[in-house]
Formats: C-alpha cells, structure tokens, sequence
C-alpha cells in the first residue's frame, strides 16, 4: 500500500511539473510575455517619437523617463532626441563654467542640430565672440529648420549690410508672414532676443546700411496695412516696414532700447 501510495504521489508531482503546451507555447514562456514591459514590446523608431515628444517639451521630463525605464535609456542617446529635446530650462550665457556633462550635452545638441541650440550658440559666436562668418552660419542653420528667432535675426543682420545681402534678408524676414497662423507675434520675438542680449557682452555691433525702397519712387505702389502684431500698425511696403524694424534691432543690439 505505502509503494502505491508513493507512486501514485510521485505520478502527480510529475504530472505538474510537465510543462502543458497551449498553441505550441508553454505556460512558462506565456507567463514571460504577459510580464513583458509594454514599452519595451513598441518599436524602436516609435519608442524614440515618443521620447521626442517628450524632450521637446521638457528636459526634466527626458530626465525623468530616462530613470523610469532601460528602453528610454537607450533610446535617449539617438540623434533625433538631441535635435528635439528643450533646453528653455539651461541659461544662455553661463556666468559660472558649466560641468563637463552639461557643456558635453550642449555641444551634442548643436552638432546633431538642435535649433534652439544652433541659434544661441550664433548669437553668441555673431555678438560676443565677434566671429560673423561662423554665427551667421549657426543662425542660418536655425532660420532653415524654422526656428522664429534665429530667422529674424539672421534677416535682421542681412538688411542691414545693404545690397544684394539686404534683398536676401528682405526675402527671408518675409517669410515670416507665413507663420502668422501659428500666433507668431514679433513683439515676443523682439523679447526673447532682447532679454538675450542683455545678457551678452556685445562685441560686434552691427551698423545699418541703405535699404532701398521704391514706394516714393513709383506711384503705381500698393500701400498694404502690415500688422506685426496685436498693438502695432505699419503702413507701408514690405522694405519700409522691416527696415523701421532694422532700425530698432540695431538700437536694442547697441543698447539703446
């Protein structure tokens, strides 16, 4: 009696521990997908949209998710998350030397191209470091992926050497007529970019040229009512309007307003 009982135990334990296949899977490898993280179960250029969107509104955010998951981890090192991620939070002229991580972060967010990141180091390298060529070419980098102020202070700069250049920055400060209906409001703009200046050793004023315009030339000129934003009305062509526009950049770059 013991031996049958014994057998008949030993069958039963045996009978459990038989893995029970359901669809040709086992119920172990089931019980390992149930548990499978869902991020981790999204495709890899999905998981980086998503992070993208997440670092474009906020660094602490990417930061933060970062910590939260390996797969954000990884995904966090692509180049499309530095050309996107939001560095409102980061100052624009540091007073104290930045750590290694920081400036390491920065510079990596200019070299994959990051806008914002493009146009600060433009003012800087354009304003303070007085080296022209090589700002003009981060703002125009900027300008080129959209980013408002880099285009309105690269146009700026343009109209007012004059000439062939004067036309080229008419042409892009135009442009900015198209983003009118994404609330842009050049007020703002001027604020962003004064509040940024002020912050700067200015090393490389800028002085205004002629900027040709034909409305008292020619009588045959359409006067357009051309309105910069919700409190301002200028009358005038598109030359006359931005060129009272250079007129007050170059006073705020000098300090004057």
């Amino acid at each position: 009696m013991k031996s049958r009982e014994t057998n008949c135990r030993s069958s039963s334990i045996g009978r459990r521990r038989r893995k029970i296949r359901i669809n040709g899977k086992s119920k172990s490898t089931i019980r390992q997908q149930r548990r499978r993280p869902v991020v981790g179960s999204l495709p890899g250029d999905l998981l980086i949209d998503v992070l993208a969107r997440v670092a474009s509104s906020s660094f602490t955010d990417l930061f933060n998710a970062k910590l939260s998951c390996r797969d954000f981890l990884g995904a966090a090192e692509d180049e499309y998350i530095f050309q996107h991620v939001s560095i409102d939070k980061f100052p624009v002229i540091h007073w104290f030397p930045p750590s290694d991580e920081l400036l390491s972060f920065l510079n990596r967010c200019i070299d994959k191209g990051n806008p914002e990141a493009m146009f600060r180091q433009g003012m800087i390298e354009f304003f303070s470091l007085a080296r022209t060529e090589t700002g003009l070419e981060y703002l125009k980098r900027a300008s080129e992926k959209g980013h408002v102020e880099a285009t309105y202070v690269y146009g700026m700069i343009l109209l007012s050497r004059g000439g062939q250049s004067s036309q080229q920055g008419l042409n892009i400060l135009n442009s900015m007529k198209v983003s009118r209906s994404k609330n842009l409001k050049i007020r703002d703009c001027r604020a962003k970019i004064k509040a940024i200046i002020r912050e700067m050793w200015i090393n490389n004023s800028i002085s205004l040229n002629e900027v040709r315009c034909k409305c008292q030339e020619r009588n045959n000129v359409c006067f357009v009512k051309r309105k910069f934003d919700d409190e301002e009305d200028v009358v005038g062509c598109d030359a006359c309007g931005w060129h009272r526009e250079v007129i007050s950049f170059c006073k705020m770059v000098d300090g004057i307003v």
